[in-house]
């Protein structure tokens, strides 16, 4: 079984301050992507939930709660498995799965919001640009995985870090990330159709900023998951 050694590591030495703190470098970037990424199918994210809901669970119980065939649900645990969010144990011919609360708390503090950054934005009027149309769909990441699954590409992961210091241009992105512009606008635009990004243009140029509800609603999740870990340690389930 393989386990992201950050987790054993980072959540207890506190090297992950929320985004709007401070701006992650590439490499635990890259550590925390996987985490984000084992969220952001809907199925493993439904998993996620039912098994915080107990102390554990068996895998027979999580099967028959999907439409799906044995095969795909042990895909799905394996990859949640290997990003370190469960951990399992055998008990004759069935294996029991566990949350690890501590990787729910690690990414619910790295997505909670703080004061508001300092802006880079100038002095000139502000008119809005047309956001991305999500109908009635608010924030909340127990409903549309989309912001956890953006953040599971690395340059998508700095890029979200580096607006969260304040609002900034698509030139001051491709400054700071070294990325190429086409691949900096094309993160842009699915950030913005997510409503994890909003744009406004001033003067000749079009700044970015960071939609605070929008990682508060995924903070708040995986908080609501860890915390419901916690106090349903002790429910086994019988057999």
């Amino acid at each position: 079984m393989s386990v992201l050694p950050m987790l054993e590591t980072s959540a207890s030495q506190g090297c992950c301050p929320p985004l709007s703190a401070r701006a992650l470098d590439p490499q635990v970037a890259g550590e925390l992507a996987p985490l984000f990424k084992a969220l952001s199918d809907p199925i493993r994210l439904r998993l996620l939930s039912l098994i915080a809901a107990s102390d554990e669970v068996c895998v027979c119980d999580l099967t028959d709660a999907f439409d799906v065939t044995g095969a795909t649900i042990s895909h799905h645990l394996r990859v949640l498995r290997e990003a370190g969010m469960v951990e399992a144990r055998r008990v004759g011919t069935w294996a029991y799965y566990r949350l690890r609360a501590e990787a729910l708390d690690l990414l619910g503090g790295l997505l909670s919001t703080g004061s508001a950054a300092s802006s880079r934005l100038p002095a000139p009027s502000v008119t809005a640009l047309p956001a991305a149309d999500h109908g009635s769909q608010g924030p909340a990441i127990s409903a549309n995985p989309d912001v956890v699954r953006l953040l599971g590409d690395p340059l998508r992961a700095q890029i979200v870090q580096i607006l969260a210091e304040g609002p900034a241009t698509t030139s001051h992105l491709v400054a700071d990330t070294g990325a190429k512009q086409p691949n900096v606008s094309g993160h842009l635009k699915l950030l913005r159709e997510a409503g994890v990004v909003s744009a406004e243009s001033r003067g000749r140029y079009t700044y970015y900023r960071i939609v605070p509800d929008a990682l508060q609603g995924a903070a708040l999740h995986l908080a609501d998951l860890a915390a419901q870990a916690r106090a349903t340690a002790d429910e086994f389930r019988s057999l």
